[in-house]
Formats: C-alpha cells, sequence, structure tokens
C-alpha cells in the first residue's frame, strides 16, 4: 500500500481542548495498520517557532487506505486531514504550543477494511520567548503640570508578546498599562515633580514570553513659568528733535538664578520701534533719533520664554521738542604775530564755518600800528571758508633824507660824547670856557631838531606790543561780522 504523508504540521504555543478518542475498529476490518510520525523541526524551540512534521500511514498487505489521520498535541486534537495524497494541516495548527513539554501523536481512524491505529509520540520542549523593551517620551524636558506619555515598545524574538509593562520613575511605580497587539502600552502622567528623573519601563513577561527592562529615560521637568516685571526707562526725557534717545527695559522674575531669555518689543503707542533680545543681565537695549516732535506713550512688551511668562512695563511720556536751528556764522582764527621794525612779517588767517554758513567774507585789519600797514594775499573767501596769508610791513625810524634807522643814538649824541672828552682835558681855566661853549651847542642842536632846523628824524612803527584785529564781513540783507584780536609785538 502507498504511504500517506501529511506536510508543514505546525504546532505553536495554543492549547486546544480536546479528548483524544478512538474511532473504533470496524467489525469487518481485519487488515492492520502502522502510523509512523516524523518532525522536521527540533526537539526544543521558542515560544513563536512553528513545528512541522509528517504521518505516514501503511497497512500490513499494502491495500489502500481510506479514512482520516487527527494529530494531537498532549491528547488535544490539533488538525484533523484525509489519508488522500498531499493532504496537509493548515500553518496554524502548529503555531499555538504554549512554553513547556508536548507530546505530539497521530492516530489514524481507520475504515471497512483496515484497523486504525495511534502513531509514536514526538516529544517537544518550548522555551519561553525572549524580549527587549524601550521606552521613549513625548517630550524629554517639560514645564511642571506639562502631561507627558511615556511609550514602551516590547519586542519578542519569534512573536509580539503579550502582557503589561510598569513605568518607573527610580524605583518608584508610575502606573502599569496592558501591551497592544502591536506590543507598545502608554502611560500619560503630569504629577512629575521638578527636576531630572529616572524613566524606566519593565514588561513583567508571560509563560510564554521573558521579562525584560528598558534602558534608562532621563526626563528633565522644569518649574512652571514664573511671572516676571518688565521695566524701562529713558536715557534722555524730554529731548530734542533729532537726538538720540536710548531706552533700556529691563525683566526681572521672584528667582534671580532664573534669568530671563528672548525678546522685548519698543512701541510708540500702538506702533511698533523695534526688537530687541534680552542680553545676560535681563536687559534689553533701544535707540532711536526719528521721533516726531511731541509727547510718546512709549513701552516694552517681554515675549516670555518656557520659563518666564511675559510682561509689559508701563508707559513712560516721552517729551520730543522742536530742534533750535543756530543762525550760520563763522569765526576767524589766526596766531600771534612778531616783527621787527623796518621788516615784514605773516601770518596764516583760517576761516572756519559754522552751521551750514557758505558765503563770501572779505576780510580787513584793524588797530594797526602807526606807520604799518597790513595786505591780505586773498581779500574775499568766496566759499565761506579756507585760509590766506596776512602781510604785516612797518617802516623803521630814519633821518629824512634817508631811511637808516636812528634809534641807535639821539641827534646830539656827538656833541655830549665831545663834551665829556673835553672834561677830561688839563687846565681848570680852559674846561670852563669850552664847557659853557658846549652848554650852547647842545641847546642849539636839540632845538634844531625839535623845529626841524637843520637835520630831521622820521620815527617809523614804534617798537612795543600791540593788538591787531582782523575782521570778517558777510554783506547781505543780514550782515555778519566776526573778528578776531591777534597779539603783535614790534622789536627794533
Amino acid at each position: 500500500m502507498r504511504p500517506l504523508s501529511i506536510r508543514q504540521l505546525t504546532l505553536n504555543i495554543l492549547s486546544i481542548a480536546a479528548i483524544l478518542s478512538f474511532a473504533p475498529m470496524p467489525a469487518s476490518a481485519t487488515i492492520s495498520s502502522t502510523v509512523v510520525l516524523t518532525l522536521t523541526t527540533p526537539a526544543t524551540i521558542y515560544f513563536g517557532q512553528n513545528v512541522d512534521g509528517y504521518a505516514q500511514v501503511n497497512s500490513t498487505d499494502g491495500s489502500p487506505l481510506t479514512g482520516t489521520i487527527t494529530f494531537y498535541d498532549n491528547n488535544s486534537a490539533i488538525c484533523v486531514i484525509s489519508t488522500e495524497a498531499n493532504a496537509t494541516c493548515p500553518a496554524s495548527a502548529g503555531a499555538n504550543f504554549t512554553a513547556g513539554n508536548h507530546a505530539v501523536n497521530a492516530v489514524y481512524s481507520g475504515d471497512a477494511q483496515h484497523s486504525g491505529s495511534t502513531s509514536n509520540a514526538a516529544n517537544v520542549t518550548v522555551l519561553q520567548d525572549t524580549t527587549t523593551t524601550s521606552i521613549s517620551s513625548t517630550s524629554n524636558s517639560a514645564i511642571y503640570g506639562q502631561a507627558i506619555t511615556f511609550t514602551a515598545v516590547v519586542q519578542g524574538a519569534h512573536e509580539t508578546p503579550a502582557g503589561s509593562v510598569r513605568f518607573l520613575d527610580g524605583t518608584n511605580i508610575l502606573g502599569t498599562s496592558a501591551l497592544s497587539s502591536a506590543g507598545t502600552a502608554t502611560l500619560s502622567i503630569s504629577t512629575l515633580q521638578t527636576g531630572t528623573h529616572t524613566i524606566t519601563a519593565t514588561y513583567q513577561g508571560t509563560p510564554n514570553s521573558a521579562p525584560s527592562i528598558s534602558a534608562v529615560l532621563t526626563e528633565l521637568i522644569q518649574p512652571a513659568q514664573l511671572p516676571t516685571t518688565t521695566t524701562l526707562i529713558s536715557n534722555i526725557n524730554p529731548a530734542i528733535s533729532g537726538q538720540t534717545i536710548t531706552f533700556t527695559a529691563s525683566v526681572s522674575t521672584t528667582q534671580p538664578s532664573q534669568r530671563p531669555t528672548g525678546t522685548v518689543t519698543f512701541l510708540d503707542g500702538n506702533a511698533i520701534l523695534g526688537t530687541k533680545s534680552l542680553d545676560s543681565t535681563g536687559s534689553a537695549n533701544f535707540s532711536t533719533s526719528t521721533l516726531a516732535s511731541g509727547s510718546h506713550n512709549i513701552t516694552a512688551s517681554y515675549a516670555g520664554d518656557a520659563t518666564t511668562k511675559a510682561s509689559f512695563s508701563s508707559a513712560i511720556t516721552e517729551s520730543v521738542s522742536p530742534s533750535q536751528t543756530a543762525s550760520p556764522s563763522f569765526t576767524i582764527s589766526a596766531s600771534p604775530l612778531t616783527v621787527k621794525a623796518g621788516q615784514s612779517a605773516s601770518v596764516m588767517v583760517k576761516i572756519s564755518p559754522a552751521n551750514g554758513f557758505n558765503q563770501p567774507v572779505q576780510l580787513a585789519c584793524t588797530n594797526l600800528p602807526t606807520d604799518s600797514a597790513c595786505t591780505f594775499g586773498v581779500t574775499t573767501l568766496r566759499t565761506g571758508s579756507g585760509s590766506t596769508t596776512l602781510l604785516l610791513s612797518t617802516i623803521a625810524p630814519h633821518d629824512c633824507g634817508t631811511e637808516t634807522s636812528n634809534y641807535s643814538g639821539l641827534p646830539y649824541s656827538t656833541p655830549i660824547a665831545a663834551t665829556l672828552i673835553i672834561l677830561l682835558l688839563p687846565g681848570k681855566k680852559t674846561r670852563r670856557t669850552i664847557k659853557r661853549l658846549l652848554i650852547v651847542l647842545i641847546a642849539t642842536c636839540s632845538l634844531t631838531a625839535i623845529t626841524g632846523c637843520g637835520t630831521c628824524t622820521v620815527l617809523g612803527t614804534r617798537p612795543g606790543t600791540y593788538t591787531l584785529n582782523i575782521t570778517g564781513t558777510v554783506q547781505g540783507s543780514a550782515p555778519i561780522t566776526a573778528s578776531k584780536k591777534v597779539p603783535l609785538t614790534v622789536t627794533y
């Protein structure tokens, strides 16, 4: 008779309650049969692995067999197939073996000519499946009171585990959640205290799946947002239109160690002037020179951050006055001047405009010493600025017919010298006579010098200290005059 084989007998962790019963042999059956069960999978497997094998049924005389073959797991029927060629059990039949020891056999039902028979027992040991557990958080850095969801994922080496997961903060149990069909469990919590927490997920395990624990997840809980206070000051109030004004906003909390971060927006009423970031001291500065004349309500708005709340400063009234534009003008500058009588000296004269001045300036000198004159390289500076040379000329004292200086002695110095020589001559009488003649001579020469008789002298520029006045004049509907007093020293 031909053998009958049963392929892909898959045995899994699933208890099928069934009572092994053997079909009674028909009364007319006289031919005996045998069944041999062979497993093609190892004798030791893990939960989740399939069990495969086949059964071969033979009659003692080789005659064809009909009927059914039933496969049993520890007396629980898991599959029934016919003896026809290529008949197989579904794959799920060998996929439900729980962890533990299993005895698998096959029973032939027999038919009208053949008696039934039972195969040998094939022993299978099923071990717990190994598992791994991981954990994640919706936010590893959260604010106190914020809801956080922890998710644990448990994976088996051969099968998706069932059971539950326990969530712990250190050794403190936060809660327990059942695994879904996908092997995940979640726990939401909002009561973690501020500080750092070491969160783990522990899979409890089942008879079929071994327990496992996740790596540590560090969860940081920051304090709840602290209230803040924003203050605002101005460096100039009131100010003049066009003047640069700096507004300083300072943001503080009730805990000095927790410094606010983020930005501050400066506003003029509802109009945004600008936005600046807080520095390490909790301050932000904003400068502007474009505020129009009038009163401005300036405020500072702090946006807040993860740990501090937003806040708004009180308004300060910034007063801006119209600018007072000074009239155009100019100044004259020149250095002190020293000149020797009878010679000339020069000095640089500079015109400096102010307040947008740009008109021609006409230069002149006043308060000059006697017998002196000044001239300018350029009398009129046409651009309202620049420089030119002032030349001061002096005259030396001299006789009317010559320009040789006479400041070396008086007109009657020669008679005096002669008199002194005569006084030294011997003879009393002679000296007395000559003395009288010299007195008359001196008197006559002096009178001549005064009246112009005889030799005359031009005194020229007198040596001494003077103050020269340089003036600059602008013609027009609104004449402008500036002056510069320059010290002048005349020597000989």
